[in-house]
């Protein structure tokens, strides 16, 4: 009896409870079941293709099956079977390869900085539809007292085919009393005539909308534009604009891009990891360099 005692308690020590999910494992089972009360596992999860388990993001599922420390049989059969760009694993090589047809995405062209004067706003005007993209991105300075306010300073516009549609500089409302020149390059003299916060917003919206009603726009996108971006809310919040949540394409945002829990990459390192390009920021001295990454 003694012995039996023993030995049930011993199972008890080495019992471990299992997610069916993600494979975590629990002393307890209430510590199992309060994991599944705040794990939100689904069917839309993304799932190793080999061993089935949950992934809370792409990004995660990368770590899995690639590395940098993969699943030693899971990365096993993925580098033989499996799609670098989507991360599905196949039953053959074959199947495989049929599939990379139509997945592979080509590779992105070099983009080179482009020479713009720094004294006049840049507008493009496109006939017709024009592109489905815009891409945005602004530079910012400082107000406030310890100057830790965003004013924007400088925003750039540019199309699908990497063309400047718009640049500007951006006169802020209230006195700027850091210009961060290390970061932006950008001095008092820069802003002198810069363009007013107002007419800014203006031309904008106007590129955005293509002529479409706001209201379509909200409802249906209509002839609106996509409005790409990184942390678009920081920048439309410095702009203090608007525009509808379903035509914003946000990389801060956007779970396939973001780390394991949920907190996104830096700009500099998604442009790295994934166009094989390194971010240039913008240099300003009499004539400005600028380079976004589309």
């Amino acid at each position: 009896m003694a012995f039996e005692a023993e030995s049930d308690f011993s199972k008890q020590l080495t019992t471990r409870h299992k997610c069916s999910a993600c494979y975590k494992q629990y002393n307890k089972k209430e510590h199992l079941v309060e994991h599944m009360k705040v794990s939100y596992h689904s069917v839309h999860q993304p799932r190793c293709g080999v061993c089935l388990k949950h992934c809370k993001s792409f990004e995660s599922l990368r770590e899995h099956v690639i590395g940098p420390l993969p699943k030693e049989d899971c990365s096993r059969v993925f580098s033989e079977q499996g799609c670098n760009l989507c991360l599905k694993v196949f039953d053959s090589p074959i199947s495989l390869s049929e599939h990379k047809r139509s997945c592979r995405l080509p590779a992105p062209s070099p983009i080179g900085a482009m020479k713009l004067p720094y004294s006049d706003p840049i507008v493009v005007s496109h006939n017709g539809r024009g592109p489905g993209a815009i891409a945005i991105d602004c530079e910012m300075v400082g107000g406030g007292d310890d100057g830790t306010l965003d004013l924007c300073a400088l925003v750039c516009l540019i199309d699908e085919d990497e063309n400047v549609i718009f640049h500007t500089y951006v006169r802020p409302q209230i006195s700027v009393t850091n210009y961060r020149y290390e970061i932006t390059g950008l001095t008092e003299e820069h802003l002198r005539d810069a363009m007013p916060l107002k007419l800014v917003q203006e031309k904008i919206l106007q590129i955005l909308y293509n002529g479409e009603s706001i209201v379509r726009a909200r409802m249906q996108g209509g002839k609106a534009r996509l409005l790409v971006g990184h942390a678009l809310e920081h920048d439309l919040d410095c702009l203090r604009m608007t525009y509808p949540d379903n035509l914003l394409r946000d990389t801060a945002k956007y779970p396939p891009l973001m780390k394991t829990n949920l907190v996104c990459h830096s700009l500099k390192y998604l442009t790295q990891k994934y166009l094989g390009q390194v971010l240039l920021s913008c240099f300003i001295d009499n004539d400005l360099e600028f380079s976004l990454v589309f």
